[in-house]
């Protein structure tokens, strides 16, 4: 993506414009920022004949505020987090065998808040780990024909889950950091019962849907 590459150039020219100054130590307070990626969606999919642990990827981004605490080199810092992503490509399948051929797995917006518990190298290089809870929504949509132009929603959940995550950052600038962080979270799993009224999938013996989210997601960090 043509604005991750200029991100990137962004952050190499403060890495040199700001290579000699002197960059503070301290990480306490307030702080904020923006930050996108990819995320990759592992799903694993189950029905009659069909055992198939596929993935996807799609495009992510939001913000982030937080706050931390320093004493020397060890942090401590909860942080609010709201993502948004993309639609990732459909899973495809045999319609004359299965009797539908597309099967999406959406995933909308993301809030969450996370803890975090870091290591501070040099007065400016953070590593961190980090755990929390967030709100998700997803969406499971199929097509029975792939001429079809919208696929049939079969599903729509909200739901809470706990997540998992670890991170790097790197301060360029008294106030201004670089970051690059992952997250990982369980999706809804969608099971036959899910589907009882839904042709043709409650002809299936067994239909499950059990998707997973990994974020990898760069950013810049503002320190206020």
């Amino acid at each position: 993506m043509k604005w991750m590459q200029w991100l990137s150039v962004l952050f190499c020219l403060m890495l040199i414009s700001n290579g000699q100054a002197q960059i503070s130590d301290s990480f306490s307070g307030l702080y904020g920022g923006l930050e996108g990626g990819s995320i990759s969606y592992n799903t694993q999919i189950t029905f009659d004949g069909v055992d198939d642990p596929a993935g996807r990827s799609a495009a992510g981004y939001g913000g982030f505020l937080g706050y931390n605490f320093l004493s020397d080199n060890m942090l401590l810092g909860a942080e609010f987090i709201l993502n948004f992503a993309s639609v990732p490509g459909p899973y495809t399948f045999d319609q004359t065998t299965n009797g539908f051929s597309e099967l999406e797995v959406r995933r909308g917006t993301s809030a969450g808040l996370d803890l975090r518990i870091g290591y501070l190298i040099a007065g400016r290089f953070l590593f961190n780990v980090k755990a929390g809870y967030s709100a998700n929504s997803q969406s499971v949509r199929i097509k029975e024909d792939p001429l079809e132009i919208d696929p049939m929603e079969i599903s729509r959940e909200s739901f809470g889950r706990f997540q998992l995550g670890a991170g790097f950052e790197a301060s360029v600038h008294p106030n201004i950091a670089i970051r690059f962080s992952f997250r990982t979270l369980a999706g809804f799993d969608l099971e036959k019962a899910d589907v009882a009224d839904v042709p043709p999938l409650n002809a299936f013996n067994r239909f499950d849907v059990e998707p997973s989210q990994q974020q990898f997601f760069s950013g810049v960090v503002l320190r206020f």
